[in-house]
Parts: C-alpha cells; structure tokens; sequence
C-alpha cells in the first residue's frame, strides 16, 4: 500500500485490475481513455535486450495512443521518431512523458501508423506467407 499512496500523492491514479479490465470490452475502454502509456519492463528484458515490448503497449499503438517505455534493447521494428518513445534512464523517462504531452496529435497519430505497420495482422500474415513461399 505505500506504494499506491507514493503514488497517489504524485497525482497518480491507480485503479484496480477488474475495474479497468474486466471484460476484453473494459480493457477497450480504459486504453482509449487513456492519455498515453507509461510502462517499465521486466529486468531480465532489460538485460536481456531482446526489443521485447508488451502486448498492453500494442494495445496502446493500436489505439492510437502514444506509449513512453522502457528500453529493452535496439531494433528495426521500433523506430525512435514518435508514437512509441523509449527510454532508458529516470531523465529520459521524463524526457519522453514531456515529448507526449507537448506534441500529443504528432504522437498519437505517429502511433496508430506504427501499430498498422508492424501489428496489423493483415500486412503481418502477408509478409509471413511472402517468405513462406
């Protein structure tokens, strides 16, 4: 619980999980509410530097939300000019929430742009079959 309060006095909210998710339709809701995504990865992704990224962050993409996250290493997929802003120290955390918020319309749509382009299961399933074939 000190965290939530830490947290809280900071001009957070937190929200409990079924609150926010309790349906697939729920979790829709709370995603396209949001503002933008703010998230720190697991340790072992860091050390790891595997690129890796979550599920919840696509989400955020998709719905054209811009996401602040944790460096998990370098990679081709993930460009660093807008929508997705990843950060690898306190400094450039801040950095990136600042980014967001200065130039939200840039973000966001440079966001739902980078979704369709690496998650969209139609381009995704294409280029599989492509080299499938």
């Amino acid at each position: 619980m000190q965290e939530r309060e830490t947290l809280e006095s900071k001009g957070w909210r937190v929200r409990e999980t079924a609150e926010v998710a309790g349906t697939p339709w729920d979790y829709q809701r709370y995603i396209q509410g949001s503002f933008a995504e703010f998230s720190c990865a697991e340790p072992s992704c860091v050390r790891l530097q595997d690129a890796w990224i979550s599920d919840r962050t696509l989400c955020y993409l998709a719905s054209g939300r811009p996401a602040g996250v944790q460096f998990t290493g370098a990679s081709a997929l993930l460009p660093e000019n807008g929508g997705l802003l990843r950060f690898a120290s306190l400094d450039a955390a801040v950095a990136a929430l600042r980014a967001i918020k200065k130039d939200y319309e840039f973000h966001a749509q440079r966001a739902r742009e980078l979704a369709e382009r690496v998650v969209n299961v139609r381009s995704v399933a294409q280029q599989v079959l492509e080299w499938a074939l």
